[in-house]
């Protein structure tokens, strides 16, 4: 991605929902409803999920909540998980650029929240690269192994990936969900290369990336008020667009993310600037 709220280095910590107990649960829907509502030119589709992860938060957890966001993105601490609102979970960021096999330090922190019900998993990194972290596959099997293990099954780990697919899939790294962030608004496509969003789906499916697994990544940024600026916060028009490829390519992930409500020095304009993306998503996530 491209940030993370401890750190600078791509997406953001997170904290998020499980299925069974995140607020109000919608019926997930079929394939065929999917395709249906995104037939209709400019028409929003059915939401995939029930679970909707947002990063850089600020503190403004009950802002986003009013969006329809109900994993949120936390640090370790019991304290700030405690003041999450009702109905909501936190993803913990644990995240390392390069993974490095679950140590005591971990093991502890991981024990920990174990049996907290309002933590929904754990995000253990933000786009690895084999090239520079060959180790970095085992590692992430230990820390998701040990994650099952100490949770009873009850909690996920994450990691966001932006190459480096057969390395890091599932079946290696044993992590339950996987993100994928396409960012297609740039000022290289300023009509933005829907099409990117298709080709990352298929590149991880072809290696070994289960489509149960993949978990969308929305982009609400630009680059418009920092130093380098090369993405565009999308209109209203192509964030709708970006749901619509996304329900067609992933109709029932797990939960789908979206970076990122705060800035960073890599990430401005965002989310909280933009009130018509805003409500753009809260009818989505309403359904």
């Amino acid at each position: 991605m491209i940030g993370s709220s401890v750190g600078l280095p791509l997406v953001l910590c997170g904290a998020a929902a499980l299925a069974a107990g995140t607020g109000s649960a919608a019926p997930t829907p079929t394939a065929s409803s999917v395709s249906a509502r995104s037939a209709t030119a400019g028409a929003l589709p059915a939401p995939t999920t029930s679970q909707h992860y947002i990063v850089n938060l600020e503190g403004r957890f009950r802002a986003v909540k009013r969006i329809g966001f109900n994993v949120m993105d936390v640090g370790p601490s019991r304290d700030e998980i405690r003041t999450l609102p009702k109905g909501t979970k936190g993803l913990v960021y644990l995240g390392q650029d390069c993974p490095t096999r679950a140590n005591r330090t971990f093991r502890r922190e991981v024990r920990r929240l174990a049996g907290n019900g309002r933590v929904f998993g754990y995000f253990l990194s933000d786009e690895p690269n084999q090239r520079s972290c060959r180790r970095g596959p085992a590692a992430l099997a230990s820390r998701a192994r040990f994650i099952r293990r100490a949770s009873h099954g009850t909690q996920r780990s994450f990691i966001v990936l932006s190459d480096s697919y057969h390395a890091f899939r599932p079946r290696v790294t044993h992590v339950t969900m996987v993100g994928l962030d396409p960012y297609p608004c740039s000022r290289a496509h300023p009509g933005c290369a829907f099409g990117m969003i298709r080709q990352k789906v298929h590149a991880a499916a072809r290696a070994g990336i289960p489509r149960s697994a993949i978990v969308p990544v929305y982009q609400a940024f630009g680059q418009e008020n920092t130093s380098s600026h090369y993405y565009n916060l999308p209109t209203r028009s192509q964030l709708r667009t970006i749901l619509q490829r996304w329900a067609a390519q992933v109709p029932h992930p797990i939960m789908d993310y979206t970076y990122s409500w705060g800035h960073q020095s890599s990430s401005n304009p965002t989310l909280r600037d933009a009130p018509r993306l805003r409500g753009l998503l809260s009818r989505y996530f309403g359904g």
